[in-house]
């Protein structure tokens, strides 16, 4: 009789532990992709009636240790850019740096993980953004944006790749 309890309890325990969420200091659940990585490669372009146009690749050597995404545990994200990269007209302002942070709230969805910028922005341009991180492993991420202009056909396209540091 006494084993009987034993694997009731054993058999509880067992679905209570894999039920449970890996979660952070703070309660939040663990990102696949916490902490913090350095970017390594951008793809910059614009898209207009499926068209693509001004095709730009940036490498590592462009970068600096300003060039990051930080995942903490609140489920929030950090982007920091040294400059302002565009597709075929290079670097804005390339003779000093020009620091951009900005936060995001993540949200997981399936494989993928949702940027949502924190701030009110006033877009009197008519433009909204999607983020999403896709593409991950252990050591190795791509950020996939879409910068949606008033005309709904164009768009900025840009894909971050980045390796944890």
């Amino acid at each position: 009789m006494k084993h009987k309890y034993l694997i009731l309890i054993l058999a509880a325990l067992a679905i209570g532990f894999a039920g449970c969420k890996k979660l952070s200091d703070s309660g939040n659940p663990r990102l696949p992709v916490s902490g913090k990585w350095q970017e390594t490669k951008l793809r910059v372009y614009w898209d207009s009636l499926g068209t693509i146009k001004d095709d730009t690749t940036y490498l590592a050597s462009t970068f600096s240790n300003l060039d990051y995404a930080q995942f903490n545990g609140d489920s929030t994200c950090v982007i920091s850019t040294s400059h302002l990269y565009y597709p075929a007209m290079g670097l804005f302002n390339k003779n000093s740096e020009y620091v951009t942070k900005k936060t995001f709230s993540v949200s997981p969805a399936g494989s993928e993980i949702i940027l949502n910028i924190q701030i009110n922005v006033i877009n009197p341009g008519g433009f909204t953004t999607t983020d999403t991180v896709t593409n991950y492993t252990e050591n190795t991420m791509m950020i996939h944006s879409v910068f949606y202009q008033s005309i709904p056909a164009n768009k900025t396209i840009s894909d971050a790749y980045y390796t944890r540091q």
